[in-house]
């Protein structure tokens, strides 16, 4: 049995359901956030398809920050009060009963919809009646929805809908119920509310653009996709599921269109063009910030998808200008990270090669040369069969990965007997590691540059075993969260997965995976091995007793991380342990690919007789956690610094926000809000949470406008202060302004308070980036702020050691007129400079490729003034 292709992504999937393996539908839980917890592991098809960028942020409910007084929260947002759904709480019923059912159980008792198993058909109320009574309801209650009222069971409808959609590959999606959904979206996008900024609001427009992709509607709904171009902006960002709601329309709308021949030939127009292009050049500033730019990626991607008509007679009169568009992105901008538009660049650049046109725009070898920019720190491992390609690791976290993996793959051969011998045919003797900075940067180059997946925490890819040649990969990325100690997320448990693959299982992944019951030991083995007898986790979860081996052994992708993972260990530690002999008798039978015969000679007869049930349960209550060393080889790792711009919005001191409608109810840095009150005996607290890796970066917080007078507090670290606070700005009217420098990480608490009462009072948090190290000598990365009048000028100085990559300084933001001037080694003047881009406007960026090291001189002068704007010097260090 020969090898074809064998891809094990990282972690487990969060969904209940294993729809994961089921195409491209939707289940109910999105995996796509960047954050280190987000586990998700995906078996899909080994052939790489796009697939939309995700919103990479989510505000914290008030419910869950660290108050001690709740007096002043309020969060309608709350989808259902229960945690649990009672049985077959749909089953049989129909109409106005099976409405109630929907309101009174909603989101928890959908949930459980999503898998394609025979009995949901019942479980589901999946009836052509209960399909009509559901389209029914929401026509005639969102004709008259005023943007707040009946939004939890307005959404729970929909969310049927998309759960209705997704049963046994879409058997119910047909031209009429299709037309009934749109019907449905387009009756919400009709009422004058759709395009309210609020909360409660977006949660209903997201859970409708979130029946699309099941549901296959998008090409049906281009004019509501146009609408939202016109009018998205930056404020929408900033609130809880508008991002979200953004993301269907923007990716899955036009990638539907651009699917379908009746649609391309109607709505892939000039106009069309111009809507998407137009959105994102009026709106770069804040669509090229980190956490906004999955926009870019989406349009930047679609926009090259107007090619798939490339045959027929409309695409003619498109080409001349599509052409121009692409090569103007091309041109404007790149694709490392100095480029702050390098999202953009690189979607348009993926979709290039997708829709095969890599030789139109001359960019075939493109995705080569940016692996070698910006995969530069490389190391073949002493062992001479590892070797790593890494974006941004030194020598010394080069050699402690080879080295820690050294120690991992002797443990491994000891622990599983293998002799060192591979199973046969396996020709994988050498594992490419792919190691990228962060989360982040393996969302943005995973896709363009190796054509896999990257809504994972990252993945394996073993290629084809029995050809010679072929190579397999691990990618990866730095584990943040450890920061400033060195590791890799993940590193150990998925080099298990290579070594498992290599000397215990043969045949590809389907082979083992599709026998059934092998899941509890593929990742039980990768636990087990990485771990040892340290899993403080698993015993945790042994002395609960939650579940029987023979539940274990029956394990399927989907059934949770806890089962996957932790029970994994507990059973394959426990056979490991006590049961030596079978467990060897099976792998045994794995090395000879014979997974017919594990199923009909071991593991069936295990589960059905319950074999170990009873010794494994006594186990769980003996079997501890030990042998637990911290590993203080780990070498540093820097906190990196975050550019604040990047993180706030773009709200300045003297705006007012009353009048506006209100965007959120959080306090975000620069997103101004309006205040009122008149409860002379209480303060209001608008907490603000401050991530990690600001350096020398102050708060400034800020009251204006509106009448009576209102007083200003702050505290770090403490809620719920009464009237002690650390700082506080108590002037005779509106106008207080708090300054706090050098902020930590954690929860900063701002109180609003009155002696008087006052009204339509606007509050502003911002971060202020201050000079570091000397004063205007520009540190790697950190933006500082200028501001120039009166035709000025400002000098600027960055040391850049020698060997450094990509130096470039770029400014961006704020109003009025700057010009840049750079030179090397001595200072620039308007007259003497190895750069100055010629730009109209504050964005304008310098690149020098490679630099003997040196100091550079950064000239900024006003013409005749600017302000607001940012200085930025960023390098790669080899």
């Amino acid at each position: 049995m020969y090898k074809v292709i064998k891809m094990t992504p990282l972690v487990i999937a969060l969904s209940s359901a294993p729809g994961w393996a089921h195409g491209d539908r939707e289940t109910a839980t999105p995996i796509n956030d960047f954050n280190d917890a987000d586990v998700a592991h995906i078996h899909a098809g080994t052939e790489y398809k796009a697939d939309a960028m995700h919103s990479n942020s989510q505000i914290t409910p008030k419910s869950e920050l660290p108050f001690a007084s709740r007096a002043f929260m309020s969060f309608s947002n709350v989808l259902s009060t229960s945690t649990s759904c009672p049985d077959e709480v749909f089953s049989h019923l129909s109409g106005s009963v099976f409405l109630e059912a929907i309101r009174r159980h909603g989101k928890v008792c959908i949930d459980t919809l999503f898998n394609d198993r025979p009995e949901t058909l019942t479980l589901g109320a999946y009836t052509d009646a209960n399909f009509a009574t559901v389209i029914n309801e929401l026509n005639t209650r969102l004709v008259s929805y005023d943007g707040q009222s009946d939004v939890t069971y307005l959404s729970d409808l929909f969310y049927w809908l998309k759960a209705y959609s997704y049963y046994d590959f879409r058997r119910f999606v047909n031209p009429t119920t299709q037309q009934a959904m749109v019907s449905a979206i387009n009756t919400l996008y009709a009422n004058e509310h759709f395009f309210d900024k609020t909360e409660t609001n977006a949660q209903l427009i997201r859970s409708a653009t979130g029946i699309i992709k099941n549901a296959q509607i998008g090409q049906f709904l281009v004019p509501l996709t146009r609408g939202l171009l016109a009018r998205y902006d930056e404020s929408y960002e900033h609130i809880n599921d508008w991002g979200r709601s953004a993301t269907p329309l923007f990716w899955q709308v036009l990638n539907d269109c651009a699917r379908d021949l009746s649609c391309r030939s109607q709505q892939h127009t000039h106009d069309l063009i111009d809507a998407i292009t137009g959105f994102i050049n009026d709106n770069l500033d804040w669509l090229s910030k980190s956490a906004n730019d999955y926009h870019l990626f989406n349009l930047g991607y679609q926009l090259v998808n107007f090619y798939r008509g490339e045959q027929e007679p409309h695409f003619a009169q498109l080409e001349p200008k599509l052409r121009n568009e692409i090569i103007r992105i091309l041109n404007s901008y790149g694709p490392l990270k100095t480029d702050r538009e390098r999202t953009l660049y690189l979607a348009v650049l993926e979709s290039i090669n997708y829709n095969r046109q890599c030789d139109t725009y001359s960019v075939c070898d493109k995705p080569q040369e940016i692996i070698t920019q910006v995969l530069g720190n490389r190391l073949i491992c002493p062992s001479g069969n590892l070797f790593i390609w890494a974006q941004d690791m030194t020598s010394e976290q080069l050699t402690w990965t080879c080295n820690s993996l050294k120690v991992h793959e002797d443990h491994f051969h000891q622990l599983l007997r293998t002799d060192r011998v591979p199973v046969t045919p396996d020709d994988n003797d050498s594992l490419r590691m792919v190691i990228f900075n962060d989360k982040k940067e393996w969302v943005t180059y995973g896709g363009v540059l190796f054509n896999v997946s990257t809504s994972n925490g990252g993945t394996y890819r073993e290629g084809d075993p029995s050809k010679p040649g072929d190579q397999a990969t691990f990618y990866a990325y730095e584990h943040v969260s450890e920061r400033p100690i060195f590791d890799i997320w993940n590193l150990r448990h998925e080099y298990v997965h290579y070594l498992e693959g290599r000397y215990i299982s043969q045949g590809d992944f389907n082979d083992s995976n599709s026998a059934g019951r092998t899941v509890w030991f593929g990742e039980g083995i990768a636990e087990y091995s990485s771990l040892k007898n340290c899993n403080p986790y698993a015993v945790e979860e042994a002395r609960k007793g939650t579940y029987s081996l023979s539940t274990i052994f029956s394990n399927e992708y989907g059934v949770g991380q806890t089962r996957i993972y932790d029970w994994g260990y507990l059973a394959t530690r426990f056979m490991y342990e006590q049961q030596n002999a079978a467990f060897f008798d099976m792998l045994a039978l794995f090395k000879d690919g014979d997974f017919a015969g594990y199923r009909s000679e071991l593991v069936d007869k295990w589960v059905a007789q319950k074999l170990y049930d009873d010794q494994f349960s006594n186990w769980l209550t003996q079997v501890e956690s030990t042998g637990c060393v911290i590993d203080t080889t780990r070498p540093p790792s820097p906190v990196e610094p975050v550019n604040v711009d990047d993180i706030q919005g773009s709200d300045q001191v003297g705006i007012n926000a009353c009048g506006m409608q209100l965007a959120s109810d959080r306090t975000q840095a620069g997103q101004a809000r309006c205040l009122s009150g008149t409860d002379t005996r209480q303060l209001k607290e608008y907490p603000i949470y401050v991530p990690e890796g600001l350096q020398n970066v102050s708060l400034e917080i800020t009251l204006r406008h509106g009448t009576g007078n209102a007083d200003l507090y702050y505290e770090y670290g403490r809620p719920d202060n009464g009237w002690r606070y650390t700082h506080e700005s108590t002037g005779p009217d509106n106008d207080e302004t708090l300054v706090l420098d050098n902020i930590e990480k954690g929860w900063h608490y701002i109180a609003v308070g009155t002696e008087t009462g006052y009204q339509d009072a606007t509050l502003l948090v911002r971060y202020i980036q201050q000079p570091i190290a000397g004063e205007n000598e520009l540190q790697n990365g950190v933006a500082v702020p200028v501001n120039v009048s009166d035709s000025g000028q400002l000098m600027y100085t960055m040391a850049v050691p020698a060997g450094a990559t990509n130096v470039t300084f770029s400014t961006t933001g704020g109003t009025g007129e700057l010009d840049l001037h750079v030179k090397f080694g001595s200072e620039a003047s308007k007259t003497d400079y190895d750069c100055r881009p010629w730009k109209v406007g504050n964005r304008e960026t310098c690149h020098f490729s490679t630099t003997s090291g040196g100091v550079y001189y950064i000239l900024l002068s006003a013409d005749p003034m600017f302000s607001g704007a940012t200085l930025t010097g960023r390098y790669d260090v080899n």
